[in-house]
């Protein structure tokens, strides 16, 4: 278990749904009839990760494909991914040269699945998170993360747990990092939040669900019961796991 991610026990408050391969968990009720209702999932990819094979993410698709009008699926940008590796105390030129082989591998990966799902072009768009940093909503959405990092303690201490468990993923067990580098390694995770809280504006569509294959620590923040971060009412949460291989 990751440190940023929720353990499982706390991950939903909803019944999972099972078929095609994957295990869906909805966060909450609420999630759950975005769930249900299917208009437009958000399809996080980590670059890098190799969790996200083309075969994982052509099931992905179709897992989508099945349930949701549209579909996007989406990827941070070579500058986005950098902070990692700079959070990670990688020289900057190295870092931003792994950065932009991890997207390139991962968009050449996300086409070929493209490819072969063979789903009608008017339902899925690829794109990078940064297609949309400089419309209205997502900056509106980044400065709400901007704004709870200075006014809410427990969400700054849970993100920058998240942070410190991403990057000691590939480090040695006893490494800490500096505040620097934490604070290199947040602009990740600060630059994703937005997509989390308000999809529906920032992509122009009614309502989203934003699907990764783990639930984040910082999902009660924002979806939970008297959320201080709350996600806009038509934004929605959903765990995808890969079904246990029969």
């Amino acid at each position: 278990m990751h440190d940023w991610a929720m353990p499982t026990a706390r991950a939903a408050s909803t019944e999972a749904r099972s078929g095609d391969g994957f295990l869906a968990t909805p966060f909450s009720e609420r999630c759950a009839g975005l769930v249900d209702a299917g208009d437009h999932v958000f399809l996080g990819i980590s670059p890098g990760n190799g969790y996200f094979s083309e075969d994982r993410l052509l099931a992905l698709l179709r897992w989508a494909a099945a349930r949701f009008t549209r579909i996007e699926i989406a990827h941070p940008d070579p500058e986005t991914v950098a902070c990692t590796y700079l959070g990670r105390g990688y020289e900057p030129r190295h870092a931003h040269a792994r950065a932009r082989r991890d997207v390139r591998q991962t968009a050449n990966r996300i086409s070929r699945a493209v490819t072969t799902a063979r789903i009608d072009p008017p339902r899925l768009r690829v794109a990078r998170f940064s297609d949309f940093y400089d419309t209205p909503a997502y900056r509106a959405a980044l400065e709400r993360v901007t704004r709870a990092h200075r006014e809410q303690p427990a969400f700054h201490a849970t993100h920058a747990r998240m942070v410190t468990g991403v990057l000691r993923t590939t480090m040695p067990a006893d490494w800490t990092p500096t505040a620097d580098q934490l604070a290199a390694g947040a602009e990740y995770l600060d630059r994703e939040l937005p997509f989390l809280l308000d999809t529906p504006a920032i992509l122009g569509v009614p309502a989203s669900v934003f699907a990764y294959r783990a639930t984040p620590a910082l999902a009660g923040f924002l979806y939970g019961p008297d959320a201080p971060l709350p996600a806009v009412g038509t934004q929605g949460f959903v765990t995808v796991e890969p079904l246990p291989a029969t």
